[in-house]
C-alpha cells in the first residue's frame, strides 16, 4: 500500500485528469441547466407528478376535450388524418396561378414529363426556424416526383436521379450556388427522350431567421451584383435550355419571398406560386397541375417588377445603416447593448400594394407629382404602374371564369355589410374569393395634419364553395368601420372618421378594386388608366366629420399619443423626411437616412430608466406575504377572472418567495411551482407545433400513469404550409382550422401554450422569416391572425402571437433602432397584431429583439401596458423572445439583461430563460434596494402565467384533491451524483498525492540521515 501510495507521478496524473472532468462536469453542469427545458423536452421528461388523494371515480377531470375523441392510439391516427388533410387544402386552396399562356393548365393530356431545378428533387419544404423539420431524408412526406406519380404523370427518371445527386447546397438568403450549372443541364437534355411532354421547372429561395434574403446579392458569376429575389444566370441559362427543348414549361415558384418574375414569364408557359409547401403540400400541387383540382388562391403580396422599388427598402433589411458614430456608442455602452444599427421607415403608411396602387392612383388622378421618376425603376424617365407591378396584392387565376356583381351594402354604425354574387361563368367547377376595398378620403385636412391614406385597402372577403358551371352563391360580408379609421398623430392625436366620400368596392385584386373606384369617380384610360373599370361593383357614401367614435378604447381607456420618441425627428428636427402622397418626387426615399446619435439618446440606449416609485412598499411588507395556506389549487382558480386580484394573490402566497422566480421563465419544458401547478411543455412555430406526441404503454393514453411510463407510440408534429399560403386561400375556415388542429396537436402534447400565431408584416420581400408571417397587409394579417387564434384558443392550448411588434427583419435584428411616425406604427404593425390580441384574445404574446426607437420593445412601456393592457384590454400574458440568462447573470451590460426595466414595462416571462436568471436578478435588486413594487411586478407576472395554466389543458387529469409534486429529472441527478463522485475521487487523488508526497520526502530525509550517521561514523 505504501510502495502505491508513494507513487506520486500516478497519483498527480490522475488527480489532474479526475480534476479536469470534475470541472467539465461542473461546467456542464450549468450549460445543462441552461437548457434544461430542451434536454427535458427531447429526453420526455416531466417534472412534476400529480398524487391523486381520495380520488372522485365518478369525476371527469378532462377539462379541455380532444375534437376527436379520448386521448388514445386509435383518435391519434384521426387527428395526424386531419392534419394531413389541413396541409393539402392550404395548398389546393392557396397556391396562386399567376400566369397560364394558351391555358397551359392544366396539364389533361401530357403523361411524361421531365423535371428540372434543383429546388425539383430537394425543395423548400420550410425555411429555417421553428418547429419540425421537413428534409430531403425524412421518411413521412410527399416529395413533388411522388406527388406528381400519384396524379398519373410519368417522371424521367434518370434527370431525376442527376438531380437528386448533385451536391449542390442551397445558402439562406442567397439566389445563388444552388442552382447547376448549364453544363449540367445540357448533359440533362440527352437525356430527355420521351419525357417531353412538358418540364416543370422548380425555383426556390429561402430566408431564415437571423437572415434575410440579400438586397445586394452576388450572382452565380461570382461578380454581378442584383437582388437576391432576381433570376439567377444558371436559372437563366437553365431556363433557356428547358424552353429550347420543350413546348410546354411550367415555373413552380418555392418561394415564401415574392420572386421577380417578370423575366420568368419568357421562359414559360405557366407560373404557379407554391410557397413551402410542408409534409404534404405537394399532392395539392400535382392535383393542380394535373387539374383534379382548380387553383383559387390569391397572393398575399404584391409582386414587383423590381423588388428594390418598395420605398422601404432603401433603410431596411440588408442594406439597415449603422449610426455615424457607432464607435462611440459602443464604447461609451458596450457591443453586449448592441445598439449601433438604425432603421428610418421613411416610407410611412406606404408598405405593399399601399405604396404601389396609391401611387398609380396619384398618377391618374394627377396628384403630388406621382408620375415622376423618384422610385422609377431601371432610371426610368416616369414612374408606370405597369413598369412597376407584375402581379398585385391579391391577384390570383383559375381555370374558369366568374362573374361577381355587388348586389347591396348597408352601411350602419358598428359595421357595413356587403352582399355580392359569385357565378360560375366558365366549363370548370372552382371556387371564387369575393375581395373587398375601401377607399377614404384625402383632403385638405389630411394634407395639413401629415395624416396619409393610402387609396385602396383590404377591408374583408368571403370565399364560394365549390361552385360547378352555371351555378351561383351569395356572399354576406361583414365589415368592420373602425378599419375605416385613420391615426391624426399630428392635431387629433387619436382615430378618426374623415369627412366626405367613402367607397366600398369589390375587385379581382387590389389593382381591380380601385380601378372600378376610379371608373365610379369618372376616370377612364384616357385618364392614365391600365384598363376601364366597373363602376357598378361600386358603392359610395358620405361620412361626417367624426374623432369621438374611435378616440378611446376598451374600458374607456383615452387613445393618444405613445410613441413619439420613435419618431426620429423627435431626437433631431428635419433628421428624417416621411413618405407623402402630397409630394411623390420631393420625399420618395433615395438615400439611407443616417444620424449621430446624441448623448440623450445614447443614455436611452443603454436601456435604463427604471426609478423606485415614491410610493413602493418595502420588500418585506410583500415578501412576509408568501408560505401562506388558503387552501386554493389550480382548480379552484379555473374560470376565476383575473380582475379578481384579491382571490389570485391568495392563491400565488402559497408558493415559497424564492419559487417566484419560477413564473418569470417561459421554457420548452416549465418546472412546477409547488404547490400550485404542474409541469408541461410549449410548442414553438409558426406552421409547427414542433415535438411529438406521445402514447404512453401503462396509461394507453397521451399523460403517462407515472414517471416510469414508457412510450408506445410516438409521432412528430405535422408541418404545414407556410403563410404566405395558408394567407393566400382566403378562406376564413382554413385559417380556424389551422388555428384549431394545432391547438389540438398542442392538447394532446400537453402543451400550454403555442408560440407560433405569427403576425409581423411583410415590410419588404426580403425578410428572411416572411414565410412566418400571413402578408404585407395589415388587415389582411389582422384578419387571419384572429382566425387562428380564436380557433386555437377553444381547444385548451393557448395561442403565442408573435413577434410584437415590428420584427420586420432578420439583419441585426437584435437591438436595430426602429423609427417610424405613430399613424404608420398604429395602422401597420400593431394592427397586424390587435386582431390577434383585443380580438381573439389569445393567450400570450411574444415581444421581438428590436427597439422601438431608442428602447428594446420587451421594455417599452407604451407598447407592453399602455396598448396592450390599457387600450386594448388585454389580460393575456406577455413575454420577451429569447433571452436566456446564464449562470453569471449580471443585470446590467448587455441590451436584454436590464431585468427590472423589462418587467416595469409590462412583459412578464423571459423566453428561454431556464435558469430564471431575470427573476432572480430582480429579486436580488429588490431586496437590496428594499423595493417591495418590484415584487408586485413579479407577483403580477405569477398571476397572469397561472391564469394561463389554470384555463389551459395543462390542468387536465387534476382534480381539486390533487397533489403536485416535483420530481428531480434522472439526468440531473446523474450529474450531480457523478459531480460528487468526481468530487471524492480527486480529493481521494489529491490524498494519495499528498500523502505520497510526504512518505517520498520523510524517506529522503531518513535517507539523508543515515548518510550523515555514517559520515560521522567514518
Amino acid at each position: 500500500m505504501l510502495k502505491v501510495l508513494k507513487m506520486t507521478r500516478l497519483w498527480a496524473g490522475l488527480t489532474a485528469i479526475l480534476a479536469g472532468l470534475l470541472c467539465c462536469l461542473v461546467v456542464g453542469s450549468g450549460v445543462a441547466e441552461a437548457y434544461s427545458g430542451t434536454i427535458n423536452q427531447a429526453l420526455n421528461i416531466t417534472t412534476s407528478e400529480i398524487v391523486n388523494s381520495d380520488p372522485d371515480p365518478n369525476e371527469d377531470t378532462t377539462y379541455y376535450k380532444s375534437m376527436f375523441g379520448d386521448f388514445n392510439e386509435a383518435n391519434l391516427e384521426k387527428l395526424r388524418a386531419a392534419t394531413r388533410e389541413q396541409v393539402v387544402n392550404e395548398m389546393r386552396e392557396g397556391a396562386a396561378l399567376l400566369y397560364n399562356q394558351n391555358s397551359a393548365l392544366p396539364m389533361l393530356t401530357e403523361t411524361r414529363i421531365t423535371l428540372f431545378g434543383r429546388a425539383a428533387a430537394s425543395p423548400s419544404y420550410q425555411a429555417q426556424s421553428a418547429g419540425n423539420k421537413i428534409t430531403d431524408s425524412t421518411a413521412d412526406k410527399v416529395d413533388l416526383k411522388t406527388a406528381l406519380e400519384g396524379e398519373s404523370f410519368e417522371i424521367n427518371e434518370s434527370v431525376w436521379n442527376a438531380l437528386r445527386a448533385s451536391e449542390t447546397t442551397l445558402t439562406a438568403g442567397s439566389g445563388a450556388g444552388f442552382e447547376e450549372t448549364p453544363g449540367f443541364y445540357q448533359s440533362c437534355m440527352g437525356r430527355v427522350g420521351e419525357y417531353d411532354d412538358a418540364a416543370v421547372v422548380v425555383l426556390t429561395r429561402q430566408g431564415a431567421e437571423g437572415t434575410d434574403l440579400a438586397m445586394d446579392d452576388i450572382d452565380d458569376d461570382g461578380q454581378t451584383v442584383l437582388s437576391a429575389l432576381a433570376l439567377h444566370s444558371n436559372e437563366r441559362e437553365m431556363l433557356k435550355l428547358v424552353r429550347e427543348r420543350f413546348d410546354k414549361v411550367i415555373v413552380l415558384l418555392n418561394s415564401a419571398n415574392p420572386m421577380e418574375v417578370e423575366e420568368i414569364e419568357d421562359y414559360c408557359d405557366a407560373i404557379l406560386f407554391i410557397g413551402y409547401p410542408g409534409q404534404y403540400g405537394f399532392e395539392g400541387v400535382a392535383e393542380i397541375l394535373r387539374g383534379t383540382v382548380n387553383p383559387s388562391g390569391r397572393i398575399a403580396d404584391t409582386y414587383a417588377v423590381n423588388s428594390l422599388s418598395a420605398p422601404a427598402a432603401v433603410n431596411s433589411g440588408t442594406r439597415t445603416p449603422l449610426y455615424s458614430n457607432a464607435d462611440e456608442i459602443n464604447s461609451r455602452l458596450g457591443s453586449s447593448e448592441k445598439a449601433t444599427y438604425m432603421s428610418f421607415q421613411a416610407e410611412s403608411i406606404y408598405v405593399g400594394y399601399r405604396y404601389y396602387e396609391t401611387r398609380y392612383n396619384d398618377c391618374v388622378t394627377g396628384l403630388g407629382n406621382a408620375n415622376s421618376a423618384a422610385g422609377a425603376s431601371n432610371g426610368a424617365s416616369l414612374w408606370e404602374y405597369t413598369n412597376e407591378v407584375s402581379y398585385p396584392f391579391g391577384y390570383g387565376l383559375s381555370y374558369t371564369t366568374f362573374s361577381q356583381t355587388l348586389d347591396s351594402v348597408m352601411v350602419e354604425a358598428d359595421k357595413i355589410t356587403v352582399q355580392a354574387t359569385v357565378t360560375n361563368t366558365g366549363e370548370v367547377a372552382g371556387k371564387s374569393a369575393v375581395q373587398v376595398y375601401a377607399q377614404t378620403p384625402y383632403g385638405e385636412y389630411e394634407v395639413q395634419n401629415g395624416v396619409e391614406k393610402s387609396a385602396i385597402q383590404l377591408m374583408n372577403f368571403g370565399k364560394t364553395d365549390i361552385l360547378k358551371p352555371g351555378e351561383s352563391e351569395t356572399l354576406a360580408i361583414e365589415l368592420d368601420p373602425y378599419l375605416l379609421a385613420s391615426y391624426d398623430a399630428k392635431n387629433l392625436q387619436t382615430y378618426y372618421l374623415s369627412e366626405g366620400e367613402y367607397y366600398i368596392a369589390i375587385g379581382e385584386n387590389s389593382h381591380d378594386a380601385l380601378n372600378n373606384i376610379l371608373a365610379a369617380q369618372g376616370y377612364d384610360t384616357e385618364d392614365g388608366m391600365d384598363y376601364s373599370g366597373d363602376a357598378a361593383k361600386v358603392y359610395s357614401y358620405e361620412q361626417a366629420f367624426d374623432d369621438e367614435t374611435y378616440a378611446f378604447g376598451e374600458n374607456g381607456a383615452e387613445i393618444k399619443n405613445r410613441f413619439a420618441d420613435c419618431d426620429l425627428n423627435y431626437w433631431q428636427s428635419g433628421a428624417g423626411t416621411y413618405l407623402t402622397r402630397s409630394d411623390w418626387a420631393g420625399t420618395y426615399p433615395t438615400e439611407q437616412t443616417v444620424i449621430a446619435a446624441s448623448a440623450e439618446m445614447i443614455d436611452a440606449l443603454s436601456g435604463e430608466w427604471y426609478e423606485k416609485p415614491a410610493s413602493a412598499p418595502t420588500y418585506n411588507e410583500i415578501a412576509s406575504q408568501f408560505g401562506q395556506n388558503n387552501g386554493l389549487t389550480i382548480i379552484d382558480m379555473r374560470g376565476v377572472p383575473i380582475t379578481d386580484t384579491e382571490t389570485w394573490r391568495k392563491f400565488i402566497f402559497q408558493m415559497d418567495l424564492d419559487d417566484l422566480p419560477i413564473a418569470t421563465g417561459a421554457n420548452f419544458v416549465n418546472e412546477a411551482i409547488e404547490p400550485l401547478s404542474p409541469s408541461f411543455v410549449v410548442g414553438d412555430g409558426c406552421d409547427s407545433v414542433a415535438g411529438n406526441i406521445v402514447i404512453y404503454e401503462q396509461s394507453g393514453t397521451s399523460k403517462a400513469a407515472s414517471s416510469s411510463d414508457r412510450a408506445k407510440v410516438t409521432v412528430a408534429c405535422v408541418r404545414y404550409c407556410s403563410k404566405p399560403i395558408l394567407a393566400g386561400t382566403f378562406n376564413h375556415d382554413l385559417y380556424a382550422s389551422r388555428g384549431k388542429l394545432m391547438g389540438e396537436e398542442g392538447l394532446w402534447r400537453g402543451n400550454l401554450e403555442n408560440f407560433g400565431t405569427g403576425a409581423n408584416m411583410h415590410r419588404t420581400p426580403f425578410g428572411g422569416r416572411n414565410f412566418e408571417y400571413f402578408s404585407e397587409c395589415s388587415t389582411l394579417t389582422y384578419i387571419a391572425a384572429m382566425d387562428e387564434v380564436e380557433a386555437m384558443e377553444t381547444t385548451g392550448v393557448h395561442a403565442v402571437s408573435k413577434h410584437f411588434t415590428g420584427n420586420d427583419q432578420e439583419f441585426q435584428r437584435e437591438g436595430v433602432s426602429v423609427f417610424f411616425n405613430e399613424q404608420a406604427f398604429r395602422e401597420g404593425n400593431l394592427r397586424a397584431f390587435e386582431g390577434a390580441l383585443r380580438e381573439a384574445k389569445a393567450g400570450g404574446y411574444m415581444s421581438s429583439f428590436e427597439r422601438l426607437g431608442t428602447v428594446w420593445s420587451s421594455a417599452s412601456y407604451a407598447m407592453n401596458t399602455e396598448i396592450v393592457r390599457e387600450e386594448w384590454g388585454y389580460q393575456g400574458h406577455s413575454m420577451t423572445d429569447g433571452a436566456a440568462a446564464g449562470t453569471g447573470y449580471v443585470n446590467h451590460g448587455a441590451y436584454k439583461d436590464h431585468a427590472v426595466e423589462v418587467f416595469a414595462a409590462g412583459t412578464q416571462q423571459w423566453c428561454l430563460d431556464s435558469n430564471v436568471g431575470h427573476g432572480i436578478a430582480a429579486m436580488q435588486i429588490a431586496r437590496q434596494t428594499n423595493d417591495g413594487y418590484i415584487l408586485e411586478l413579479l407577483i403580477d407576472a405569477a398571476i397572469h402565467w397561472e391564469y394561463a395554466i389554470a384555463n389551459s389543458g395543462v390542468v387536465n387529469g387534476i382534480s381539486a384533491n390533487s397533489r403536485i409534486v416535483s420530481i428531480t429529472p434522472w439526468w440531473r441527478t446523474a450529474i450531480d451524483g457523478a459531480i460528487t463522485a468526481f468530487s471524492v475521487l480527486a480529493a481521494a487523488g489529491a490524498a494519495a498525492l499528498i500523502a505520497g508526497t510526504a512518505l517520498n520526502w520523510r524517506e529522503k530525509l531518513l535517507e539523508k540521515r543515515v548518510e550523515g550517521k555514517k559520515d560521522e561514523t567514518v
